[in-house]
């Protein structure tokens, strides 16, 4: 959404909370009456209680802006070092030649290598980048598990289920490969 929608919206968002606690900010109404209304509310509107009191508050404490949902805005900021891009190349490199690796041990060879000072690494943020270039680890077990299909593909459980013979072929010098299964 665009500014002018978001904005648009936590007003909208902000009446209605007003319109819920409405008749509950009267201070000369007695407490067992503002309970009761309070009930009402939250049942009429499906709320809980504990919500219609944070609502009250932050009206009593902010006004109506109080009532507004906070905006959501990423607010991350990025402290990557400068040569990332090298960084990342080098750690795909070191998890295809180890898959089994942790993002730890990536982390500690690429400092120990000199590649980043020691603790500007994050494991989150390594994690993310490698899964993002295709070697998470979920990823890389689906691929050890394709991989480990396609090598026992002539497999068989028991001795002598396949047979395998070559025979050479009359008046040629082809041989012809003959596989029998009958189990």
């Amino acid at each position: 959404m665009e500014k002018k929608e978001v904005k648009k919206w936590q007003d909208e968002e902000a009446l209605k909370r007003y319109q819920m606690i409405a008749q509950l900010l009267d201070p000369d109404m007695d407490e067992g009456k503002r309970q009761q209304l309070r009930e009402e509310a939250a049942e009429k509107n499906g709320v809980s209680k504990r919500t219609l009191y944070r609502y009250e508050k932050s009206y009593r404490e902010e006004g109506f802006g109080g009532l507004r949902p906070a905006s959501r805005t990423k607010q991350r900021q990025q402290r990557l070092p400068e040569n990332f891009g090298e960084i990342m190349e080098q750690a795909v490199q070191l998890k295809r030649e180890v898959p089994k690796r942790s993002v730890r041990q990536i982390i500690k060879v690429l400092e120990l290598e000199g590649f980043a000072e020691p603790g500007v690494l994050r494991p989150s943020t390594m994690q993310r980048h490698l899964y993002d270039a295709g070697l998470g680890k979920k990823q890389m077990k689906r691929y050890a598990e394709k991989r480990a299909a396609s090598s026992r593909r002539f497999c068989r459980a028991h001795r002598m289920e396949l047979l395998q013979g070559d025979m050479p072929w009359e008046g040629s010098s082809m041989w012809l490969t003959t596989r029998c299964s009958q189990w």
